[in-house]
């Protein structure tokens, strides 16, 4: 065979080595890696659906601004929110009171609208000073509701302080009072404290007292300290609070178990509901009203969906009661008691249980009847809690 014949039949073939082979796979892992580290830098991570959400609704709506720090700025009507006998009077004031001074004395009166200007202390959340506003009072506009404890003696020509007993409420000039107004979870009801001035008085809540010394005719008159903390319904210049809901009958529930109730409830099987009285004085009357007369179930029958006592925390508990019971069986509790009249429980005075001929006398004499009523929306000044019994009025047919 010759140098020029192939020693095969003319077929090249190409066959790559080791080497070649790796390199070849380094280089398509190479330009991979490189590939991903330019794609995820321009692919942006989506964000959870929940997030987008709330990012779309910043957009649309902005977020409200937080509330201010002074919720009440400028002309306001002041009344008494406590459920006590002076509920819903306003504060007002009356000239020529007081044996102490001349300066007008802050009162609480029915029918004597006056405007009070609620002007916010700077650097002080819900802190203000509060002045008369009322232009039917010109003398008087611009003064300060404020305080006096001072008393003019003509005989040392001195003035003599006052410590021993609540202070008036006045207005002046020369004498600024700062007031907290902390509002209370029941809608445009607020308790007042007054923050500038001494002890004993500073930090003391507004409140009033009946029967002060030193007045030339009886009425109500604002002071600091006096009956708890009781609350006050600021509301602009054209509104007024509701007026008392009427209660027509008196519900009476247990605080707790009474004593030896077993010995009670057969006592009270046997006698009927008769046996138990209440005497309630009013302003203009005195009148005395037997329990029964009508049935538990029926009543909250009829209350439902109609009266906010129902919804109390006080009030008995539906579902551990027997609607359907004969209201004369040894069950006692809770007691109804039909008024046979519809009046403000403001309007009664004293409320007294007689119950001469009940097996146990466990009852009690429900004193300060007006100091205790319950002053929250969801009594609306109807419920008394007594030492050992609850009280609630309530009316059916409003």
């Amino acid at each position: 065979m010759s140098d020029l014949q192939p020693p095969d039949d003319g077929v090249r073939r190409y066959r790559p080595g080791p080497l070649m082979i790796l390199g070849t796979l380094g280089l398509i892992a190479l330009t991979w890696f490189l590939y991903s580290i330019i794609r995820d830098k321009q692919v942006v991570t989506p964000k959870p659906i929940a997030e987008s959400k709330s990012i779309i609704a910043e957009i649309r709506e902005p977020a409200p601004p937080p509330p201010p720090p002074h919720p009440i700025i400028g002309k306001r009507r002041i009344f008494l929110a406590d459920g006590s006998l002076y509920r819903t009077r306003e504060l007002t004031f009356t000239r020529g009171l007081s044996t102490q001074h001349d300066f007008p004395v802050a009162v609480l009166l029915k029918d004597d609208p006056c405007l009070w200007d609620f002007q916010p202390v700077e650097g002080k959340e819900e802190v203000y000073r509060i002045l008369c506003a009322d232009e039917n009072y010109p003398d008087e506009l611009g003064k300060n509701l404020t305080y006096t404890r001072l008393k003019n003696d003509p005989l040392i020509g001195d003035e003599e302080t006052l410590d021993d007993q609540p202070p008036y409420l006045t207005l002046r000039n020369d004498d600024r009072c700062e007031w907290e107004v902390r509002k209370m979870p029941h809608q445009n009801q607020y308790e007042l404290y007054c923050r500038l001035g001494s002890d004993p008085f500073l930090g003391q809540s507004l409140g009033w007292m009946a029967e002060q010394e030193d007045l030339k005719y009886e009425v109500v008159t604002a002071t600091l300290g006096q009956n708890g903390n009781p609350s006050w319904w600021i509301l602009p210049p054209d509104q007024k609070p509701a007026p008392p809901r009427l209660v027509t009958h008196l519900i009476i529930t247990p605080r707790g178990e009474p004593e030896d109730l077993d010995k009670a409830r057969g006592h009270f099987k046997e006698h009927g509901a008769g046996i138990f009285e209440v005497e309630f004085e009013t302003a203009e009357d005195t009148f005395t009203r037997s329990a029964g007369g009508e049935d538990f179930a029926k009543l909250v029958r009829k209350l439902r969906g109609k009266d906010p006592v129902l919804e109390h925390d006080d009030f008995p508990p539906l579902l551990q009661l027997d609607l359907t019971r004969d209201p004369t069986d040894a069950t006692l509790f809770p007691l109804v008691i039909p008024l046979n009249i519809a009046l403000p429980a403001g309007g009664i005075r004293e409320l007294t249980f007689k119950n001469t001929e009940f097996y146990l006398n466990t009852w009690e004499n429900l004193e300060n009847f007006q100091g205790r009523l319950d002053e929250s929306d969801a009594s609306d000044g109807r419920i008394f809690k007594g030492e050992k019994f609850i009280y609630l009025f309530v009316a059916p047919g409003q």
